[in-house]
């Protein structure tokens, strides 16, 4: 049978089972609802993606794996600054912001699959202990990047990005991006964090990326994957 053929009655076979209501199951499945709480599967950027065209989906997204959230009213600024779908996250299961960050929908569905799939794990298996604070310095910014004059808007500006300061365990320890990067216990901890992590964002930009970046990871919603 010539390939072109084939292809044609499969295409057949496929929509006649789709009009009678047969689904893939949803990890093959494109169109299915982002599960924060599922293993991530090889449409994870495209799900993460539609996030951003249906509010109501991210926000059942982020309520179904725990995160405790405020959404927010779209704003616009002076100079395309503003936000569009924000939610103000306050807690990522177990563990919460040591302050309430805003940040857009997509964005904390990505800290939400980081916490829950890296950043949790490698501190069990690292110090024997879960995270139960995360450390930040903020995330909304009118601002271009490094805050220079002919530079362009950072995604700071649209709530699309959060700079991460480290991480409190239960039993009193406490990870810092600035000063754990290079230390004998805490380094291999947060390399992974970021080695692991990007899948996750479209920019994780830490220590080794430049200077500005030496205390904290830039975790960032939009982006092309740029991990450095």
């Amino acid at each position: 049978m010539r390939p072109l053929l084939l292809f044609v009655l499969l295409l057949a076979l496929v929509a006649a089972a789709w009009l009678r209501g047969w689904r893939p199951p949803d990890r093959y499945n494109p169109w299915a609802p982002l599960d924060l709480r599922a293993e991530p599967d090889m449409f994870l950027r495209f799900k993460l993606a539609r996030l951003g065209d249906d509010p109501a989906m991210c926000h059942a997204a982020l309520r179904g794996a725990g995160a405790v959230f405020t959404p927010m009213a779209d704003r616009q600024e002076a100079g395309g600054c503003g936000w569009t779908d924000a939610v103000r996250l306050s807690s990522i299961g177990e563990a919460r912001l040591a302050s309430p960050a805003m940040v857009t929908c997509p964005l904390a569905a990505s800290l939400v699959l980081f916490q829950r799939r890296v950043v949790q794990p490698g501190a069990e298996a690292a110090f024997g202990s879960p995270v139960r604070t995360i450390d930040h310095v903020g995330s909304y910014a009118c601002r271009n990047v490094y805050h220079r004059d002919q530079a362009p808007l950072s995604r700071h500006a649209k709530a699309d990005a959060i700079d991460v300061t480290g991480w409190r365990l239960a039993n009193g320890r406490r990870l810092s991006v600035e000063k754990d990067w290079t230390s004998r216990d805490g380094s291999a901890f947060l390399r992974g964090l970021q080695r692991d992590g990007c899948r996750y964002f479209g920019a994780f930009l830490g220590p080794d990326y430049n200077a500005a970046h030496r205390t904290h990871f830039h975790l960032q919603g939009g982006g092309f994957g740029a991990c450095r």
